[in-house]
């Protein structure tokens, strides 16, 4: 059984115009009245038709309509013949008196119906107004973000070849000098931060095109710990993957930078010596990518909060850039993939790697 529909209140300013309405036609007949031996009868009927078309104009429905059934009833029983009754001898005053009311309810009809149309286009006017407003607002900030994508690139790419430079000077200048290493060390941050900026933009202009094609899952592990043997070289990594798993289909390089931020990421936060283990399966056409450390873990309920950008945790270790695990979570996305962080039971913090794979099994050699 359907419920009843809820009754709405009414507002205090259509109240109001009731009121209003009702002392107005007090006032006019009281002046109509005293007018009545100069002007006769009729003139009071053309007084309270004006007053119903300029209330029409102005108020809702509901009050003119009030106006114009009290003026008919105080015309009738104050102004036609015979005076206070509402009896009328004259068939011109029956006349006269019909037409009135004819005339006083089409004209409140329609003036309100005017006043209705207005208010509706002036409503659709500050609408029109307000999406314009936001649109033209998304649009500037879509420019500004496209430009703050453009500086970032430029000087990014800017600042490479020099730091492609220095890093080959500091090459030069052989193993056994402290300042060297020094000068190694910073260079090695300094260009991993750029990295991080051009693939944050990469990923944020949607730029990013993946080229899958046939490879081993130990290719991608390769090429993502080689570039972190320094950091690596303080903890034992722990590299787990069965030897029947079979070829591959992705884009092994976006996967190894995806794989090399989370490995970054977890030589910051596990104490020095400790076991980071790589473990890598397959199930249900599912490549599962697991980096596991030994560090204090995840803060609590920040395992989503950790992948936003420029996110640093507390008491994280001084540099960094927050970008890291952003761009791991950004460049499995465009591979259709995905990441997730826990803290297992048994501490320390798990991230786990997955994408969508073909695969075909491998060739062995007679």
């Amino acid at each position: 059984m359907p419920e009843p529909a809820e009754r709405r209140p009414v507002p205090a300013a259509v109240i109001g115009q009731y009121s209003w309405g009702v002392m107005l036609i007090f006032l006019l007949a009281s002046a109509c009245w005293l007018l009545l031996p100069y002007t006769g009868y009729l003139f009071s009927a053309l007084v309270f038709l004006t007053a119903i078309v300029l209330m029409g104009v102005r108020w809702r429905r509901g009050p003119v309509l009030m106006m114009t059934l009290l003026s008919a009833a105080v015309w009738n029983f104050i102004f036609i013949p015979p005076i206070f009754t509402l009896h009328i001898d004259e068939p011109q005053d029956v006349a006269m008196f019909i037409l009135f009311f004819a005339a006083a309810l089409s004209m409140g009809h329609l003036t309100t119906r005017l006043h209705e149309r207005e208010e509706a286009l002036e409503m659709h006017h500050r609408e029109k107004e307000q999406l314009l407003a936001e649109k033209h607002h998304a649009e500037l900030m879509a420019e500004s973000e496209r430009l703050h994508r453009i500086l970032l690139d430029s000087v990014s790419h800017e600042l490479k070849t020099p730091i492609a430079i220095i890093r080959a000077a500091v090459d030069g200048l052989g193993p056994g000098n402290p300042f060297a290493e020094e000068i190694d060390t910073a260079s090695r941050r300094l260009q991993r931060i750029i990295e991080n900026f051009l693939e944050m933009s990469r990923i944020e202009s949607e730029a990013l095109r993946p080229q899958p094609d046939w490879c081993e899952a130990d290719d991608v592990i390769h090429a993502a710990t080689a570039p972190l043997q320094r950091e690596l070289a303080g903890h034992v990594l722990k590299v787990t993957v069965p030897a029947d798993l079979p070829l591959l289909k992705l884009d092994s390089r976006l996967l190894a930078l995806a794989l090399g931020n989370v490995l970054h990421n977890a030589t910051l936060y596990a104490p020095t010596g400790t076991e980071i283990e790589l473990r890598a399966m397959v199930e249900n056409d599912v490549l599962q990518l697991s980096v596991r450390d030994h560090g204090p873990g995840l803060p609590a309920g920040g395992e989503a909060q950790v992948f936003e950008k420029f996110y640093r945790a507390p008491q994280s270790p001084a540099g960094g850039t927050g970008l890291g695990l952003t761009i791991s979570r950004g460049l499995m996305q465009a591979m259709k993939g995905g990441i997730e962080a826990m803290n297992p039971s048994e501490g320390g913090a798990e991230f786990t790697l997955w994408l969508p794979v073909q695969s075909r099994p491998t060739l062995s050699l007679p």
